[in-house]
């Protein structure tokens, strides 16, 4: 079987990928639109594959409830908040402060859950912790890069944090880890949908030919990443599976080095910020 770990580390490659497919796009796009398609390429992916495999009497079971109630607010909320983040301010500090999700999944955790916390994963959690973090400080000597802006991914990650505890106690109780994400995302498309239709807010969402192709890839690539931390969550603890989920920040730098080429640049303070999440993802996959 293939350990939660490699799932949590794939969520992260999905999530990177997701990022810089959704920079692209956003430059004759918006967030509003990126985010119905992603999640509709979740709907689509999720209930096809739950329709064929989940006989009908064990989908509408009580216990599905937990996951309608995760979905009112992620990860459409949270989405959105992060693809107007990597519209306002760019990759660069979008991911970075985004993937600061472990540091309040695992704090949840242990308070509601009572998952043990060792010296090695905390250790660990603490590096990713400062690597991303150092990642997110701006360059130049003068300013700060602090601004009201950073609250989008900051809140983002608060948000995806908090419900991975709730997604954990849910997943608890069923079977089919992609059934609990089936039920969320579906939940969330139509809370969005209305959210839209009562802030009146439809003829925002367009459909430009150069911008399309990218949200519809990111759609694929998010709908990965869904995947993959429902499996890992379900497979593992999340003080484990946090950390890991959310390194992101090492793969976008390799793929805005490369994708991104025009406006990310690589310097030694995101080398050595990538070297000190590595290390803590040796802490805490390699030492228990």
């Amino acid at each position: 079987m293939i350990p939660a770990e490699a799932f949590a580390l794939a969520c992260g490659l999905f999530t990177a990928i997701n990022l810089i497919l959704l920079k692209k796009g956003l430059a004759h796009g918006n967030p509003i639109t990126a985010t119905l398609i992603s999640l509709a390429i979740n709907v689509l992916s999720f209930w096809s594959f739950v329709l064929i495999v989940v006989p009908p009497d064990r989908i509408l079971r009580p216990e599905l409830w937990i996951f309608v109630l995760v979905g009112l607010i992620q990860p459409g909320g949270t989405r959105f908040l992060a693809y107007l983040s990597v519209e306002k301010v760019g990759v660069a500090v979008t991911s970075p402060i985004r993937a600061t999700t472990p540091l309040f999944s695992s704090l949840m955790a242990i308070a509601v859950l009572g998952e043990q916390l060792t010296p090695a994963v905390g250790a660990g959690t603490a590096l990713v912790v400062f690597g991303i973090t150092l990642l997110s400080l701006r360059e130049e000597k003068t300013g700060a890069w602090m601004n009201i802006l950073v609250a989008l991914p900051l809140l983002s990650a608060f948000v995806a944090g908090s419900t991975q505890v709730i997604r954990k106690v849910g997943l608890a109780q069923i079977t089919l880890p992609i059934l609990g994400a089936a039920v969320t995302t579906g939940t969330s498309l139509v809370a969005v949908a209305v959210s839209i239709t009562v802030s009146r807010k439809w003829s925002a969402v367009t459909f430009d030919r150069r911008s399309l192709g990218y949200f519809l890839l990111a759609g694929c690539a998010v709908t990965g990443g869904v995947a993959s931390i429902y499996m890992s969550l379900y497979l593992s603890d999340v003080v484990i599976v946090a950390p890991l989920s959310s390194l992101s920040p090492l793969y976008s730098l390799v793929l805005s080095a490369v994708f991104l080429r025009e406006v990310e640049v690589i310097t030694m303070r995101k080398v050595v910020a990538a070297v000190l999440i590595v290390l803590g993802v040796v802490l805490i996959t390699a030492i228990r």
